[in-house]
Order: C-alpha cells, then sequence, then structure tokens
C-alpha cells in the first residue's frame, strides 16, 4: 500500500470511524471493557478540578466517565476527526465544563502546561504522524505533576493482529515496540516512567522529560 500525507491518512480514518459510529460500534463500554477501565481510572489518579485532555473520544463514552473524574471545577478538551463520532458524544448533553471538538489534536491551542492528563484511550496506533503529535502533547501536559497516559483494552501483539484483520484502512496501523516507544516519546521530550503490556490490557506511562 502506497503511504499517503497526515491529513490525507487523517480524512480516511474520520470516514472509516463514521462507519464504525452508523454501525453503533464503541458507544458503550461492555462488562468486561468497563472493569480494565476501573483499573485504569485507578492508575490515572484524577481528581475532582483536574484539566484532562481526550484526543480520539469516539462517541463520548470515555469523555462522560472523565467529565465525572474531574467534576465542575475542571475541565475535559475531547477531539476526534471523526463527524460521526462527534455527533454521538454531543448527544450525551454533556455538562458545560467539557469542550467537544471535531478536529485533530494539533489544532488544541491551550497554553503550555495546560493539562494535568491526557488520556489516550484506544487511539494511538491511529496517530498518521506519533512523533508530531506526541511533541504537541508534550507542550501542553503541565511539567508539575502531569502525565500523559496510552492504554488499550488488549494488549500490544493482539492489538495489532486485530488491526491487521479490521480493514484496509487501519490495517497497518500498529502499537510500537517498547523500544520505538520510548523512541518516540525521548524524541517529544517526554519520559516513559511505566509500561505494561500484558494479554488483556496496555498501559503506558509519561510524564515531562
Amino acid at each position: 500500500m502506497t503511504d499517503v500525507r497526515p491529513q490525507d491518512a487523517d480524512e480516511r480514518m474520520a470516514q472509516f470511524f463514521d462507519g464504525c459510529a452508523a454501525q453503533g460500534l464503541m458507544a458503550e463500554f461492555d462488562e468486561g471493557e468497563r472493569a480494565k477501565l476501573n483499573g485504569f481510572l485507578r492508575r490515572w489518579a484524577i481528581t475532582p478540578g483536574m484539566r484532562v485532555l481526550e484526543p480520539g473520544c469516539g462517541g463520548g463514552r470515555l469523555t462522560a466517565v472523565l467529565s465525572e473524574a474531574t467534576g465542575p471545577t475542571g475541565e475535559v478538551v475531547a477531539c476526534d476527526l471523526s463527524k460521526a463520532m462527534i455527533a454521538m458524544a454531543r448527544e450525551r448533553g454533556l455538562p458545560p465544563h467539557v469542550q467537544i471538538r471535531q478536529q485533530p489534536i494539533s489544532f488544541i491551542d491551550r497554553p503550555d502546561g495546560w493539562f494535568d492528563r491526557i488520556i489516550c484511550l484506544n487511539v494511538f496506533p491511529h496517530f498518521a504522524d506519533p512523533a508530531m503529535i506526541l511533541s504537541h502533547m508534550a507542550r501542553l501536559l503541565s511539567p508539575e505533576g502531569g502525565a500523559l497516559w496510552i492504554n488499550h483494552f488488549e494488549g500490544r501483539d493482539s492489538l495489532n493482529e486485530f488491526h491487521r484483520h479490521a480493514g484496509e484502512v487501519v490495517s497497518r496501523h500498529e502499537l510500537p515496540t517498547s523500544e520505538a516507544m520510548d523512541r518516540l516519546m525521548t524524541g517529544a521530550g517526554l519520559k516513559v516512567v511505566e509500561l505494561e503490556d500484558f494479554s488483556g490490557s496496555y498501559q503506558l506511562k509519561a510524564v515531562k522529560a
């Protein structure tokens, strides 16, 4: 398959997930996902008043959970490329401290160090230019206790295998090896401080280097 420019890849990705939304996919967490999410939430340690960025928010199922965790004194900024997914998220009627945007994360224009948490759940392999996006997230992440989390409901091997058979658009979307991820983070000015890759979950925490 011929490589495409990041903006072209974004358009194809938006169309792919528009199709997922039309099928009602990823609208809610199932019982098994909810159990794993509860474990993630404990690790994320989001407290009332925090500012949280959620790239690739999809239909807003996690956005709703994050809005409860931050409370009305906090802020949640959720973005996605898919028009249909964003429409689904907006239909949830989330509270005023939640902003839902149809745009790539590179368009988020908050000041340096604005966010206490950046939560990437089930999205990292879909970034067309991960080095660029990580650099942007590093700029937005607070140097004082801020944390970037990359989480999946599957381990790296099973996730990559799933993508290979999930459709041509995502067939080459892979979660990098730990060594490649470390290089990406270092290049963006971040440091991996936790990485757990099990058959049923993947969790990575990075902070400002």
